[in-house]
């Protein structure tokens, strides 16, 4: 369930809401990686994090929401006309941790509400691949669609697993759990738990 923060609810009452995007892309180590938003300045957000306003979100996946398990990526288009994606995608960007947020405006001041409990989560991930696509049209760009992993993801196993006695004592000398495995139609005892 998406909770409001009072702000956003009386923003919103008020039929005053304007929103923007932010995106945070950390290391593995919780190190930023890039910070930047589709608001027309900078500004630095009480995650004391400071949110660059240089053009480098181009598009973002709407939330989604599945009522099935599925293998549904998330995408976002950046751009990368200085090459520095590019040079990350080679020093292994996938895997780095990927928050977007939904944003919005005081109506007041005309500035970003800073407060991060005054934005909504779109997407909490981790980067799972990217491709990158040059236009060569008149001036040309090169854009980056990064995509992020389903919140599924741990379920996307597609090869089965196939269990035996001695590929399990391979792996752990002391796990009996398939030594069972291949009995055959006579009947037997199994002991459960510690003996």
């Amino acid at each position: 369930m998406i909770t409001f923060s009072s702000k956003i609810k009386a923003i919103i009452a008020a039929n005053k809401a304007e929103t923007f995007v932010y995106l945070s892309i950390k290391n593995g180590d919780g190190s930023l990686f890039r910070a930047a938003t589709t608001h027309h300045s900078s500004f630095t957000a009480d995650d004391n994090l400071l949110y660059v306003s240089d053009d480098f979100i181009v598009g973002i996946d709407p939330p989604q929401q599945s009522s099935s398990v599925d293998r549904e990526q998330y995408k976002l288009t950046l751009a990368d006309p200085t090459f520095r994606t590019a040079a990350a995608a080679e020093n292994g960007l996938v895997g780095k941790k990927v928050e977007v947020r939904l944003g919005f405006v005081d109506p007041d001041t005309g500035l970003p509400l800073a407060n991060v409990t005054d934005s909504l989560v779109i997407y909490k991930g981790k980067v799972d691949g990217l491709i990158g696509t040059a236009e060569t049209e008149e001036a040309g760009d090169l854009n980056f669609v990064m995509s992020c992993a389903s919140p599924m993801v741990s379920l996307d196993q597609s090869k089965g697993l196939y269990l035996s006695r001695d590929q399990v004592r391979a792996r752990n000398p002391n796990d009996s759990s398939c030594d069972e495995i291949y009995t055959g139609s006579g009947s037997i005892t199994i002991k459960w738990g510690r003996s």
